[in-house]
Parts: C-alpha cells; structure tokens; sequence
C-alpha cells in the first residue's frame, strides 16, 4: 500500500504510562470511518487486541498490557494511512490493522 507522509497533521499518539496510550485524530472523515457506526470498529479491536478503547471527541484512550496498546495504537496508524490512500475503511482493514500493524 502506498503511504502518506504528513501522518504527523492527521494523528498524534501520547504515551501516558506502559499501560495506556492516548490516540488524537484530528480529521473527523478519518475519525468516523475508524471508529465506525456505532463503535462497531473500536468493539472489534478491543476483542482482537484484550484492550479497552475509551473514546470522547477527537480522542482514542488505550489501556490493556504494553504489547497491546502499542499493537492498537499501530493499527490506528495503519488506519489512518489506509483512509487517507482509499478513502475508505473495510471490516477486513480492522482485521489486517490488527494482525500486521
């Protein structure tokens, strides 16, 4: 997949402590597509990744185990990269985010 080089604009990725991680998207095109309807898609990487996801305006806070957060954090990644070259977001993008962000 190709990939964009201005992540920097669209996501921000914090480090709170080793057991949680806050994700900021700031494009809410972006933000929805990943969260998806109803939170269907952050639901689906909490059951994938056994972390918790704590979503609130423009913001994505993770906890669970260091391994885990940092899978998620780099799914987001994936997926934000993965929007901003399709222009879409799959349920088998949730699913690759995962298994190879």
């Amino acid at each position: 997949m190709l990939e964009v080089k201005s992540l920097d604009k669209e996501i921000s990725v914090k480090k709170i402590d080793n057991e949680t991680v806050n994700v900021k998207i700031f494009n809410n095109d972006i933000l929805m597509s990943i969260v998806g309807e109803f939170n269907k898609n952050l639901i689906q990487i909490e059951k994938l990744t056994k972390t918790k996801l704590y979503f609130r305006g423009n913001s994505i806070t993770v906890k669970g185990d260091r391994n885990s957060v940092s899978n998620v954090s780099n799914s987001l990644m994936f997926l934000v990269n993965k929007f901003l070259v399709t222009n879409s977001i799959e349920n088998n993008d949730i699913i690759y985010s995962v298994k190879h962000g």
